[in-house]
């Protein structure tokens, strides 16, 4: 018994009474929880800010209040992002569907005003057709005739007809397109509706001149070279004829 109350009063007196151990510059105490910041660009999602809990003031078992740790400060939030702009790396600040696409406003008034003269420029253009048709082949009939033939003169009166009908119709035509109002404006490259205006370009350039040859050839009655126009308005007419079946062709089929 001696002996042990012996080594027990040597083991103590190693440790002196002080305060109390600690492994760093100060006593160990737990951390806590200060605040949770928003993600800031280029850093981290997420970001907590910790620290080691302050002594209570006013010492051990004093009356002193103690507020909590970063209470009240609220940390800066990120500017936002300017539409369009790439996100930073690293964020979670991303737009999946992109930025909003503003849409082009329609006039009503205008889009039902151009339906309108559309569908009448598709009804009297297909009625031109069929006139056209009528005139080149009563034209050929004439052109027999004349050069050919006996010479009656029995389709002048018909051709004639045909061909002001066919002029008028395609003047109405081309009116109902142009007055169309476009509320609308779409560049879609070369496509049919282009297809349609470059045929009806050539022959709108062959109908002024099947009709300033049309004339000339009457008045060159009598002369050698009455026959050489003829042939040329004939020609003219097939070249007018083909221009406007493409054209109508392109929108109807």
């Amino acid at each position: 018994m001696i002996a042990a109350s012996f080594a027990a009063a040597m083991l103590v007196a190693q440790f002196p009474s002080g305060p109390e151990p600690h492994l760093l510059d100060g006593p160990l105490r737990p951390p806590v929880l200060l605040a949770l910041s928003a993600p800031a660009p280029g850093g981290s999602p997420l970001l907590l800010r910790v620290s080691e809990a302050e002594p209570p003031q006013g010492g051990a078992g004093g009356s002193g209040e103690q507020g909590a740790p970063g209470e009240g400060a609220k940390p800066p939030s990120p500017p936002p992002r300017p539409p369009g702009a790439r996100p930073a790396p690293g964020t979670l600040d991303f737009d999946l569907l992109g930025a909003p696409q503003q849409r082009e406003k329609v006039d009503e008034h205008a889009l039902r005003l151009r339906r309108t003269l559309l569908t009448w420029h598709q009804g009297v253009g297909l009625g031109m057709f069929a006139l056209q048709l009528a005139t080149t082949a009563v034209g050929q009939l004439n052109y027999g005739d004349k050069f050919g033939g006996d010479n009656t003169g029995k389709y002048v009166q018909p051709h004639a007809i045909l061909a002001a009908g066919t002029l008028a119709a395609f003047a109405a035509t081309g009116a109902l397109a142009l007055f169309a109002p476009s509320p609308v404006r779409r560049d879609e490259g070369f496509d049919r509706v282009s297809l349609h205006k470059y045929a009806m370009l050539v022959a709108t350039v062959g109908m002024v001149a099947q009709g300033v040859l049309g004339v000339w050839t009457q008045s060159r009655e009598g002369y050698l070279n009455q026959q050489s126009i003829g042939t040329a308005h004939l020609a003219i007419g097939y070249v007018t004829l083909a221009a406007v079946a493409a054209g109508v062709s392109a929108l109807v089929f």
